[in-house]
């Protein structure tokens, strides 16, 4: 899972940056991008990417019509779908374990396979979400409260909202977004939406923000990298991409490095001119800093 937040000036324009995008992230990977097929669904619209050649589909999902959305629906959406796809790899796995012969051969069920085909295609998707978001401040495992400045003004010098996003505290009123798996039974059967509708209010309920001066609430999240503002005007773009796929190499630098040329080659679509820095990773025009990448990823 790689956030990436870039100041959009088109950013209600979705019809003219979005084929940048879905091109870009299919010659990256070297491949050709077939015609889009585009459907309606419930608060997104879905776009999906068929790449010949590996015979390999990344979908999009933007929210950006329906202007910006509080942080918290948008970090459901991506737990929703990142831990669907890791449940249904982890079952696969259990089930070729339990089918391994004696001698090592895979035994195969041909009256599952269309069934699993099915699960598959719900399940084990490529997503790139696509949001606006309300004004939010978030920060990555290792960063350090201390870069929030503007604590110093309260009147403890922050140090009790500070104490509640230390990366190390774990108490009930810590400023983070945390699952609780115990409150959803095992033998519930919900639609993604109903889902991320569950773990919104979840997540909203038990969580009572740190709050910055200008009313925007601050957490501690799980990806990687220092302090993040997401607002309105500003395109955050979360691939939840498999990297073991063909399509893709396993290396995270390499990753990050395809994540920033995405971002400068869409960016001259608009005749804006973009490039690295050979330190930190993002995109800057000029010396003002226009994209920040981090991310999370485990094996």
């Amino acid at each position: 899972m790689m956030p990436c937040a870039m100041r959009a000036p088109y950013a209600h324009q979705p019809h003219r940056w979005l084929p940048c995008i879905s091109n870009r992230l299919a010659s990256t990977r070297r491949c050709t991008a077939l015609p889009s097929r585009v459907t309606r669904h419930s608060l997104f619209s879905t776009q999906t990417k068929n790449i010949d050649t590996i015979n390999h589909a990344a979908h999009v999902r933007s929210a950006l019509s329906a202007g910006p959305l509080p942080y918290e629906r948008g970090w459901a959406w991506q737990h929703v779908l990142l831990n669907r796809r890791l449940n249904y790899m982890r079952m696969q796995q259990q089930k070729l374990n339990q089918q391994l012969d004696d001698d090592g051969t895979t035994a195969h069920d041909d009256n599952n396979a269309e069934e699993n085909t099915t699960i598959e295609s719900v399940h084990n998707n490529d997503w790139i979400l696509l949001f606006e978001h309300e004004p939010v401040y978030t920060l990555g495992r290792g960063a350090s409260e201390d870069h929030l400045t503007f604590l110093n003004n309260e009147s403890d010098g922050g140090v009790e909202k500070k104490r509640r996003l230390s990366r190390k505290y774990r108490g009930a009123d810590a400023s983070r977004l945390n699952i609780d798996q115990s409150k959803r039974h095992s033998s519930q059967i919900w639609s993604v939406e109903e889902e991320v509708h569950h773990l919104t209010n979840q997540s909203t309920a038990a969580n009572t923000p740190v709050y910055a001066p200008n009313g925007s609430p601050i957490y501690r999240i799980e990806r990687g990298g220092e302090v993040t503002y997401h607002g309105p005007g500003q395109l955050v773009m979360y691939p939840l991409l498999n990297l073991k796929n063909p399509a893709y190499k396993q290396d995270l630098h390499w990753y990050l490095r395809q994540i920033e040329e995405v971002i400068i080659q869409t960016l001259l679509e608009f005749d804006i001119q973009s490039n690295r820095d050979e330190i930190n990773t993002g995109v800057w025009v000029g010396q003002n800093k226009i994209a920040a990448v981090g991310g999370s990823s485990s094996r």
